[in-house]
Formats: structure tokens, C-alpha cells, sequence
């Protein structure tokens, strides 16, 4: 997930860095990307992975299982469809209980209480049905009650699983000149300050990229490295040229549902928006990179014969370029 949909309370909220880029701090120069270790999203994916909702890990669950009650995998699976979410798409509260929960800072259990309260008070407000607000307080619950057990007796030990693979991702970045050739390539500059890389223990399965807001993305910490640094310049890219593309990207989701097709092509914007960064990510290291190979289903390779043509044509404005792109692909004049 790129332009990140959180599905809150029946209400799709997309983030775009129009709306988020506040949040960070507006610099330009000396940017860095951070890889770090923090303990909401670790908790949050301890969560997931335990309950089994839409994440996977069975030597974790192996290792970890014990220390989480039945009764609150009970809980968490009984509300499983209010949950669970991938790519764009999800239950109505992964929004408060994943990426809410993932992107605070939260100390201890009575913080985690000032967390909830908030998440149940926003619920009235409202006015949610009665069911949904079982939900919210029965998951509020499970997120408050055990997080500080978490703390004393997991988090220590899967912070140290990671921290190798943090120092070997972190000297690896340091490396290169990432934001420097993004900004070469596609004629925008960043302003937003550092981009952080939240690193995960739980759920090798599952929804890998999960990005909180437009400096702050989430990733399972240990797969293959080509693959990863491949997918750290690939999620870079796209929260670069996303304020100029989100609103096409908006407009072209609408245009795509009126076609009179039989076949559904709602998926093309995305695909279209993913195959720009996988054809950038080409330009900047002359190659194919890693992460082409991860979007076979956005037909990675077309768009990027279609990109070839009209950088040709001296098209090279991103947003251009995926707009014309779009309208190639559906053969349809621009």
C-alpha cells in the first residue's frame, strides 16, 4: 500500500502527503533514511500475527505464542473482518487499531489507555453502530491490557532479533544517495525531512509496506536485502511524486469504475502508479530492479514499455507520464 486507504469507522481516509506532510518536519538538505526499532508497531503485528489476522509467522508464533491469553486471540479473531485489510483495502478499524496504534509513541499500558479512550470516544462521536462499538471497546481492551507484558517479557527479545539487521540496512542506506537520485529523476525535490523505516519481528507474512504517513513506512525486518532496498527507493519514489499524482490517481479510480468494460479496471491506477516508481527505480540504477518481479500483477512490464514510448516523446513530468500512461494502456485518446 502506497497511497495509504484506512477503512475508519466505514469511512475510506486516504493519506496523501497533501494532507499528512505536516506531520514531519519541512527541511531540505542533509535528509536522512532512518531505520528504526519501536514498540507500537512490534506490538501491533504481535497482535496480528498471534490472532492470525491477515499476517502469518509460524516461527514466531512458535516462539511467542504463549504469551498471549486464548482469550484474547479469542477476541481479536471474533472481530477479525473489522480488522484485517491489504492492499488499500480493509476492515474498519485496522485504521484506529494497526496504523493508529503503529504510528504513536506509546510508553506503557496507561498510555495505551489514553489511546483507546480516544479511539472510543471518536466511535461515539460518531455515532457508530452499537455492534461496531462492542468491537472498539472489546479490541481496546485486548490493545490496554496487555501491552506492558509485552514490554517485560517479548519486546526486549525481538528488539534484539532485529538490531543486527537494523545496523546492516541502516550502513547499507548510508550508502547511497537515494533522495538525490529521486529528485534527478523525476524533477521534484523533497521537503518533508528524514523517511523512517519502521522495522517488524511478527508476521513474515502479511502485509509487508505499510506506510503511516507520508515519512514513516513499516517493513518485516528480515527479508531478502536486494529485495528490501529495491522496495525502500520504490516507496520513496511514491511519496515523492505523490502529491502531484494522488489527485489523478483519485480521479482516474472514478473514471476506470464508469468505463462500460467487462473486464474490472479499477486496478489500473495503482498498477500504473506502482510500474512508474518500478520504471524510475530502473532509471536510477540501469537496471531491473528486485521489486519489478513483486508487481507481476500490476503488468509492471507493459506500463513500462508504455513509459519508454512517451519519455521518447519528451514527456518526462511524472504525473504526465502516468496519466498518458493510463490512457495508453486503455487505449484511449488522451
Amino acid at each position: 500500500m502506497k497511497i495509504l486507504a484506512l477503512f475508519f469507522w466505514g469511512c475510506a481516509l486516504v493519506i496523501t502527503s497533501a494532507c499528512a506532510g505536516h506531520m514531519a518536519e519541512e527541511r531540505t538538505g542533509n535528509i536522512k533514511i532512518l531505520v528504526e526499532i519501536r514498540p507500537e508497531v512490534n506490538y501491533v503485528t504481535h497482535l496480528y500475527t498471534l490472532a492470525e489476522l491477515g499476517f502469518s509467522d509460524s516461527a514466531y508464533a512458535e516462539k511467542y505464542g504463549g504469551t498471549l491469553p486464548k482469550a484474547a486471540i479469542d477476541t481479536l479473531q471474533k472481530y477479525k473482518d473489522y480488522l484485517t485489510f491489504g492492499q488499500g483495502e480493509g476492515g474498519m478499524l485496522a485504521g484506529p487499531f494497526f496504523f493508529g496504534v503503529a504510528g504513536e509513541n506509546i510508553a506503557n499500558a496507561e498510555s495505551m489507555q489514553v489511546v483507546m479512550d480516544r479511539v472510543v470516544n471518536e466511535g461515539e462521536e460518531r455515532n457508530i453502530s452499537a455492534d461496531m462499538m462492542t468491537a472498539v471497546k472489546a479490541i481496546a481492551k485486548v490493545y490496554i491490557h496487555h501491552y506492558d507484558d509485552y514490554l517485560k517479557n517479548v519486546y526486549f527479545k525481538v528488539k534484539a532479533d532485529m538490531e543486527e539487521h537494523q545496523k546492516m540496512l541502516s550502513q547499507k542506506l548510508a550508502k547511497q544517495s537515494l533522495v538525490k537520485d529521486w529528485e534527478r529523476v523525476t524533477g521534484y525535490t523533497w521537503h518533508r525531512g528524514d523517511y523512517h523505516w519502521l522495522l517488524y519481528r511478527a508476521g513474515e507474512q502479511g502485509p509487508s509496506y505499510n506506510n503511516l504517513n507520508d515519512t514513516i513506512n513499516t517493513v518485516w525486518y528480515n527479508q531478502d536485502v536486494n529485495f528490501q532496498l529495491a522496495m525502500f527507493s520504490h516507496e520513496f519514489g511514491i511519496f515523492l511524486m505523490q502529491d502531484s499524482i494522488a489527485p489523478i490517481l483519485e480521479k482516474m479510480k472514478d473514471y476506470t469504475r464508469e468505463l462500460n468494460s467487462e473486464q474490472d479496471l479499477t486496478y489500473v491506477p495503482w498498477s500504473a502508479f506502482e510500474s512508474l516508481a518500478c520504471w524510475y527505480n530502473f532509471k536510477i540504477e540501469g537496471k531491473e530492479t528486485a521489486e519489478f518481479s513483486d508487481f507481476e500483477k500490476a503488468d509492471v512490464h507493459t506500463f513500462c514499455q508504455i513509459y519508454d514510448r512517451l519519455s521518447k516523446e519528451d514527456i518526462s513530468d511524472p504525473a504526465e507520464l502516468y496519466y498518458k500512461g493510463i490512457m495508453e494502456y486503455l487505449n484511449i485518446e488522451p
